[in-house]
């Protein structure tokens, strides 16, 4: 037991360390896409990497918040030091400018518990929106049982009208033609009698 145990806390610490490794990585290619593009004066690039940085801090937030934290403790190392070059690249755009000066003046732990609290509320969001999607579902399904359950009954109702109609109209018309055969066999006996002298 105390083996399996040890095992497990192995393999925990060696799939923590792989993560945070790999946003490591993912944060120095980064930072290297962003200095060449410094260097190469290419505003749109800088703009692009910083919105696709933003981008991965929110996947890795949702997935493992300490490799964000890691992530974004590199990428703000390099944007720190570079505030200025990247600033004067991308000039009045305020979708980049509002990333630099977050990742400047934001703490990791800060933009970490913010995307945190963000996902929060977007998963409560899509789980009261599930919910609400089956609660209404629900209605209309029920109303249409209602809807198929009423038709039903109002032909049923309108066959049955239809049956005992015809019944009564075919019990009219045997009654009429037993009186007419009745009357025709009196009338055959009364002829009859005569005939006999009675």
């Amino acid at each position: 037991m105390k083996k399996f145990f040890l095992m497990a806390v192995a393999a925990l610490t060696l799939t923590f360390t792989a993560c945070t490794e790999g946003a490591n990585d993912e944060a120095s290619a980064l930072v290297e896409n962003l200095q060449s593009q410094i260097e190469a004066g290419d505003a749109s690039g800088v703009q692009a990497t910083l919105e696709s940085a933003q981008a991965k801090i929110a996947e890795l937030v949702a997935k493992d918040p300490e490799a964000a934290k890691t992530y974004v403790t590199k990428v703000q190392e390099f944007v720190k030091e570079n505030q200025e070059k990247i600033i004067s690249l991308v000039g009045d755009n305020a979708v980049a400018q509002g990333l630099v000066t977050t990742l400047v003046n934001t703490p990791a732990e800060t933009v970490i518990s913010t995307l945190t609290a963000g996902q929060n509320v977007i998963d409560n969001a899509q789980q009261a929106a599930e919910g609400l999607q089956d609660s209404l579902q629900n209605t209309v399904n029920q109303a249409i049982d209602d809807k198929v359950n009423e038709v039903q009954d109002a032909v049923e109702e309108k066959v049955n009208a239809t049956i005992d109609e015809a019944n009564q109209k075919a019990n009219e018309k045997i009654n009429e033609a037993a009186d007419k055969a009745n009357e025709k066999i009196n009338d055959a006996a009364s002829e009859a009698a005569k005939k006999l002298g009675l």
